[in-house]
Formats: C-alpha cells, structure tokens, sequence
C-alpha cells in the first residue's frame, strides 16, 4: 500500500512561485553563470529535496563508519540549530549551541572522525583539507548547496513521503523540484518497512531513476539498546510507561517501534532541532512525575545532544534514557559499501 501523507493544495501557487525561483537559481547553475567548485579529494555528499524526515545522519554516521578505518574521513555539516556563524572544528569540548547537535552526535560516535561545521561549503571544505588533510569528506545535507559539486552525490528519499507524490513549499516539503534528483548518482529510499516486497522495490526504482546509471537502494531504521543518557550511570531501564521526547522531524516510527514492543508510550514532540529550555525541562519533569513513579524518558541521541547542553536534576537525569537509532539495507548493502571505498580508491586514497 502508498503511503499517504497531507498536500496543502490550497497553498499549490505559492508553491509554483518557490519551485519557479529554486528552478532559475538551479539553471543558471547548469549554465554555468553561477559556479560551483569541485575539489581533487573524495567529497560525498548525503541530501534530499525535502523539509527534513529523511534520516540523514544515520546514513551520514553509516558511511562514516564504512570509511572510518579506510581513509582519514571528515564531515561537514552546516551545523542547524547551533548559535553560532562561520566555521567551527570540533573538539572535546564543544557543545550544541557551539556545532549544532547533529554534528555533535556524529563526533561523539566516532571520537577520531574530525568534524566541522560551515554554511559555506566551499570554504567549509577548504578549512577543513587546510587543518586535517583528510582523504575523503562526508557532506552531511548539501544537495542544494550547489555552490560544491561533490564526487558523489547520494540522495534520500522517505518511503512515507514520495517525493514524485509530493508538492513544493508551502504546500508539501519539496524544496526543489523532484526532476532535480537527476544530479544524484545513487539514491536510497529510506524509512522502508521491513517487509517490503521486491516488486514493490522494482517499481519505485524505475520509477525514481532519471538515468541507467544511477543505483537505487532502499533502507530501514535499525534501533539500538536503549541506554541511560548519563554517562557511566548503570541504571537499568525501567518497565513502566514511557515519556517519548522528541525534537526530530519524523517521530512516528520510533512510536511505532515502540509500541511495538509492547510499551505503554505517551508522545512530547517539538520542532526539528528545537533548543530545549529550563521551562521545557520543568514541564517534562511534571509530565514524567505526572504518568508515575515508575515512568521514564525515552529521547533520542539527536535530543540527547541538545538536553545535556541544560543543567538538568539528578534526579531526572536518572529516568531519561537514549534510543539510539541506525539504519540497515534491506538488500545490496556490500554492493553499497564497495561503491563507496571504489569512489574513494579512484581519487587514489
């Protein structure tokens, strides 16, 4: 069954008008009126056209930890939701108002990746290759940053939001036209149920793909062991009902998932990359002490990185706990994995 989700039709012209300006600024790209600068290093770049629920750090993290041990690897991300401009390199001591709390939950799994923030990619990527060296760099959403053309460039697309079914904003998520996928070289549908069926992957492969050439993988989140968001703590996680707190885009499968394991979940959403207050924390608290004694926290490493910016309670600190969140290919997995090293090798690593 298509998945179904909501167009604002009576929002359709000005979405014609934003599909018009996105449409002259990407021509006079092609045309050349407008440059975009290429680099003599492996730069991977990890997007979509869409208003966010893709899943672009657990695919960033995932080739991360493909090149992790192959190359030197650096990531760049502009850093949204971070206080600050300009470029930041981080370090042990960085937080998310200084990097954003993607890029932060990135270098805290992988410690020896270097990390970078900069809304200018070009100069991003400069600084980056001036203090690091690196032999390859992950672009983390940059599908519309034409102003660098990476080597490789992956696009993402929910399976529960079709970008060919949807419109542009304001009345969808598109913030580019859906012809424009035709600049990825591979693309992977993610968010897939487990039991997608085969045909249902040849049909929307033929139906996404604008050239032979491009390779079509579809993938599925893959949810850790939940852990506590205190570090060292050892407490262990409780059986009563959950607290879900979220500041994502798409919080419905980690519902979904949930529920699914037979939980009793009560859901406490915000905004993508929403900065969590005191007065945030406090409502949290009489929600959680609300549901009981024995109710707890679940967030995930995204939100996480933003909450330990907060000097929470203790006691509260103790009954919240992270679902860390991965993805996994429901086929063609290897086949991705040495598209990736063969892009690398070819810039002779």
């Amino acid at each position: 069954m298509k998945p179904e989700f909501r167009i604002y039709h009576i929002l359709r012209p000005l979405g014609w008008i934003y599909g018009a300006l996105t449409g002259i600024r990407n021509r006079l790209f092609d045309m050349n009126a407008l440059k975009s600068v290429s680099f003599g290093i492996p730069v991977i770049n990890i997007g979509n056209i869409t208003a966010g629920g893709t899943g672009k750090t657990p695919h960033t993290e995932y080739v991360a930890s493909i090149l992790k041990d192959y190359c030197r690897t650096a990531v760049l991300s502009r850093g949204y939701g971070r206080h600050t401009k300009g470029f930041f390199m981080s370090d042990e001591r960085s937080d998310s108002g200084l990097i954003g709390d993607e890029p932060l939950q990135i270098k805290r799994r992988f410690p020896d990746i270097d990390v970078a923030v900069c809304e200018d990619r070009a100069v991003g990527i400069n600084r980056v290759i001036g203090l690091c060296n690196p032999q390859a760099v992950i672009l983390d959403d940059a599908f519309q940053h034409r102003k660098v053309t990476p080597s490789l460039n992956i696009l993402l697309v929910n399976w529960h939001r079709n970008i060919l079914d949807d419109a542009m904003l304001p009345a969808g998520r598109l913030r580019e036209s859906a012809a424009r996928r035709n600049r990825a070289h591979i693309i992977i549908v993610t968010k897939c149920p487990e039991d997608l069926s085969q045909e249902a992957m040849e049909s929307m492969t033929a139906a996404l793909r604008t050239d032979a050439s491009q390779k079509v993988f579809f993938s599925t989140l893959e949810y850790g062991s939940i852990y506590p968001m205190q570090s060292g703590s050892n407490a262990a996680l409780p059986s009563g009902p959950a607290l879900v707190v979220t500041g994502i885009a798409s919080p419905r499968q980690i519902e979904e998932y949930l529920t699914g394991q037979g939980r009793k979940v009560t859901l406490m959403t915000y905004p993508d990359h929403y900065r969590y207050s005191k007065q945030d924390i406090r409502k949290i608290a009489d929600r959680l002490n609300a549901m009981g004694s024995d109710a707890f926290v679940i967030t995930t490493a995204k939100d996480a990185a933003r909450l330990a910016d907060l000097n929470i309670d203790a006691e509260l600190l103790d009954r919240i706990f992270v679902l860390p969140v991965g993805v996994r290919f429901l086929k063609g997995g290897d086949d991705f994995e040495r598209i990736i090293k063969k892009h690398v090798d070819s810039f002779g690593k």
